[in-house]
């Protein structure tokens, strides 16, 4: 995120002039006030304007996007793509011979998958200021590097518990992936459209499924069969992914801009147009300042916890598409290899599920509808897995793909309606803790005793989605009532009812700034 000046910088001296404009008395208090209260970087970029509304048309509007989607969003796509892929990759391994290499057995396997969660978990807290320390991107970066060195390590891994350390630290590097990535979409767009561009980073989640599926069926294929090999199929997975990801890792430390404010492919001029753009999301583009009261604040809201039970209940199921989607798919009937080829639809019908809903939650202004409506054949696909067999069982394992529609929601929301840097993080990073207790619980949800159908985990799934969509109607409710407490306020004031000048981007929470409007 955007750096701060430092508290005792020195404003007295004549403001410099730069191409756009000459920094004006009132833009010069501006910054001088940021300084001392950690008010929101974008305050910063306010000097072009002189500190000034400034009006941005709308062909100015589309062409800003174009350019923001075409640098920013690729990335953010790769990033996230790796991310779901590495930590699933475990998965893929399970059916081209690790279990046999590394001599697990029982629920040795289980524990493998869960310790990734317990690796996230532990380096979610020390998360939520490092991601304010130090530059975004760059934290980001050096994490994705991490990441892939350590994955790349587990081909080298021969027992249960050097599979476990490596499990471990990869988790511990992918724990600032979702509040940055939420961070970044909060910065680059306004809350209209939010919702899609979540939609389409998280939707390669669904990608990435079917791209590990065929990669896996072609390794099992040409290596696995391969009694000479000197890899095994497992071996070259963890290989290429890890060297694929630190690769990427390096790249975006040079690519991606910390904010708006260090974008280099952005001039000085659209960066305040920019800043314009996103005034009316009432929540600037970040500050550096850690905030107690904050941080407080995120902890007592109740909506904190509402976003932090849909994910952990959202998440206990999760199982059935990362580290036992290919053994889940096996006990319907089909053999390893087939199962490899099998779990593919499952990404595709995310990624439409994904896309399609958040557009039309983006076209109608209605998310959390969007999200119920994907919310209900996937509940009906986990009664077909928990009542039938073979293709029946294999189409309801398809539509439980519609849940993560539930993820970009939360998502977008986390991005849209929580506002205050620090609360910002502490709402991410609880939702994020939320996610690695859910899927620590997760793999431990199918014992070995009820393979290979297991059922007790596909009763419990129904019960999940049952309670989770339940939790959207509970989250809607709230912010409705929200919206009509402070439209109700402004009424009851009248003329006498007065907006501070640029106080969008004075670090406020959605709670402290009574002209925050939640987004539905």
């Amino acid at each position: 995120m955007a750096g701060q000046p430092p508290a005792d910088a020195d404003y007295s001296a004549e403001p410099t002039k730069d191409p756009i404009t000459t920094e004006t008395s009132a833009a010069h208090e501006i910054k001088a006030d940021n300084a001392k209260s950690g008010g929101d970087a974008a305050l910063n970029l306010l000097k072009e304007s002189g500190g000034v509304h400034r009006v941005v048309d709308s062909e100015t509007n589309k062409r800003l996007l174009r350019r923001i989607d075409l640098h920013i969003m690729p990335l953010i796509c790769i990033v996230y793509f790796l991310q779901y892929i590495d930590k699933t990759a475990i998965s893929y391994a399970s059916v081209t011979g690790i279990l046999e290499s590394t001599h697990l057995h029982g629920n040795q396997f289980n524990w493998v998958a869960s310790i990734f969660f317990f690796g996230q978990l532990a380096f979610e807290f020390p998360t939520i200021r490092l991601i304010q320390l130090f530059p975004l991107a760059k934290y980001v970066a050096v994490n994705v590097t991490i990441w892939g060195a350590v994955l790349a390590s587990l081909a080298a891994c021969k027992s249960y518990a050097s599979l476990l350390v490596c499990r471990f630290l990869l988790g511990a590097a992918e724990a600032a992936v979702v509040p940055a990535w939420v961070i970044f979409t909060s910065q680059w767009y306004t809350k209209n459209e939010q919702a899609f561009r979540v939609g389409i980073w998280f939707s390669v989640c669904g990608a990435a499924q079917m791209f590990g599926g065929y990669f896996a069926y072609g390794v099992a294929n040409h290596v696995g069969g391969d009694v000479n090999a000197a890899l095994k199929g497992w071996q070259v997975i963890f290989l290429f992914l890890g060297l694929l990801t630190a690769v990427v890792g390096i790249s975006f430390w040079f690519i991606m801009p910390d904010s708006p404010e260090f974008a280099g492919f952005l001039s000085a001029e659209e960066k305040a147009l920019h800043i314009e753009r996103i005034r009316s999301n009432e929540q600037g583009i970040g500050s550096r300042v850690f905030k107690w009261d904050q941080f407080w604040e995120a902890v007592t809201d109740p909506m904190t916890w509402l976003y932090a039970f849909w994910i952990f209940a959202a998440n206990i199921p999760n199982s059935i598409a990362t580290s036992f989607g290919n053994i889940l798919v096996k006990g319907m009937g089909y053999t390893s290899k087939e199962s490899l080829l099998l779990v593919t639809p499952l990404g595709a019908y995310e990624i439409v599920a994904l896309v399609g809903l958040t557009y039309i939650a983006m076209k109608k202004e209605q998310r959390l509808y969007a999200c119920i409506a994907g919310h209900i054949p996937a509940i009906i696909g986990a009664i077909l897995m928990a009542t039938t067999n073979k293709t029946p069982a294999l189409i309801g394992y398809y539509l439980s793909g519609g849940i993560p529609i539930g993820w970009t929601t939360i998502l977008g929301l986390q991005a849209s309606n929580v506002a205050g840097s620090t609360k910002k993080i502490t709402v991410s990073v609880i939702g994020t803790i939320a996610y690695t207790v859910g899927n620590i619980i997760s793999p431990q949800t199918f014992q070995a005793r009820d393979a290979p159908r297991y059922l007790p985990a596909k009763i419990s799934i129904v019960i999940l989605y049952f309670l989770i969509t339940v939790d959207l109607f509970i989250m809607r409710w709230l912010f409705v009532r929200r919206n009509k407490e402070r439209d109700q306020e402004r009424e009851t004031q009248g003329d006498s009812y007065k907006v501070e000048e640029n106080h969008e981007f004075f670090d406020l929470t959605d709670l402290k700034n009574r002209e925050f409007r939640y987004a539905l």
